[in-house]
């Protein structure tokens, strides 16, 4: 499994840690030449973040490739990526928050699924994630079991059962897109959105962004995800569920909130590009299937 950083440098005990997890997963990390590099706030330069990366889906002993952490630069490199090389090497790949881009341009640009889930380094480098590691497992090596997602925890906004297949990521990437080759397509799609560390006025600015920019138009559903410190002050009424409630206005869309995706302590892997079923009832997310076969 290929390790790469296409965005943000990597903090080395970080990833040493997230390395040991992943090997007692059973998959057999192979650092890219550039991983470990870097050039201010970004993990190496452009062209050496995307020569990983493009090593990776051209290397034939490579299976899957496991994104370090994000951070910001995708947007940077994925004018140097190859689509018709990809589209000829087909990868699984896993990645979040500033990956968000890198997984809209593989499943947009080059037909593949892509895999919005925990990152070596920036999750599981940090936190324990017992769950995440066994669903992380499940999914990625074909498992059943790994293909239906339950958050009783979740908050339902409106009701109904959605079919389609998943898309989205983090919010800021999200509104990054737009305008751009990579630029998210939500039409006939469960539309997941996740942040962390905005002010409920900026995510009510960039909800109202991608509402403005048609991509609320046509969609199945919406999938919210935990909004890590996405509230108002402590003691104070948190005010996302207004946001809410005034920017989907109008969709008769199945919509849940703080399902475990995102900046969390626990992290779902979800696949974009596989058909899959919302239920707000049962407050599930389920897979046709797990998007390896």
């Amino acid at each position: 499994m290929g390790v790469v950083a296409p965005a943000g440098p990597v903090d080395s005990d970080f990833l040493d840690k997230g390395i040991k997890v992943i090997k007692r997963m059973g998959f057999k990390p192979a650092l890219g030449k550039y991983v470990q590099s870097r050039n201010g706030f970004l993990a190496g330069t452009d062209k050496d973040r995307a020569a990983d990366l493009m090593d990776m889906f051209i290397n034939p002993e490579i299976k899957a490739v496991f994104c370090a952490r994000g951070g910001y630069g995708v947007n940077r490199v994925l004018p140097r990526l190859k689509p018709d090389v990809i589209r000829k090497n087909p990868k699984i790949l896993v990645g979040a928050s500033d990956i968000t881009l890198l997984l809209l341009y593989l499943n947009q640009r080059c037909s593949q699924v892509a895999f919005h889930g925990p990152m070596v380094a920036g999750n599981f480098g940090r936190h324990p994630m017992k769950k995440t590691r066994k669903q992380f497992q499940d999914i990625l090596t074909g498992q059943s079991q790994g293909k239906l997602l339950v958050s009783p925890r979740a908050k339902v906004l409106q009701p109904g059962v959605a079919q389609g297949q998943v898309t989205g990521g983090c919010l800021t990437l999200l509104c990054r897109s737009l305008k751009t080759p990579c630029e998210i397509q939500t039409r006939n799609k469960i539309l997941l959105i996740e942040d962390v560390n905005e002010p409920p006025y900026k995510i009510d600015g960039m909800l109202w962004q991608l509402k403005a920019a048609g991509k609320f138009r046509g969609i199945k559903g919406i999938i919210l995800g935990e909004m890590v410190n996405c509230g108002l002050a402590k003691g104070k009424k948190d005010s996302l569920d207004t946001v809410y409630k005034e920017v989907f206005d109008g969709l008769s869309i199945p919509i849940v909130r703080n399902f475990p995706i995102g900046h969390g302590r626990e992290m779902w892997t979800v696949p974009f590009g596989v058909d899959a079923t919302l239920d707000a009832e049962s407050k599930s997310l389920h897979f046709e299937h797990c998007g390896v076969e």
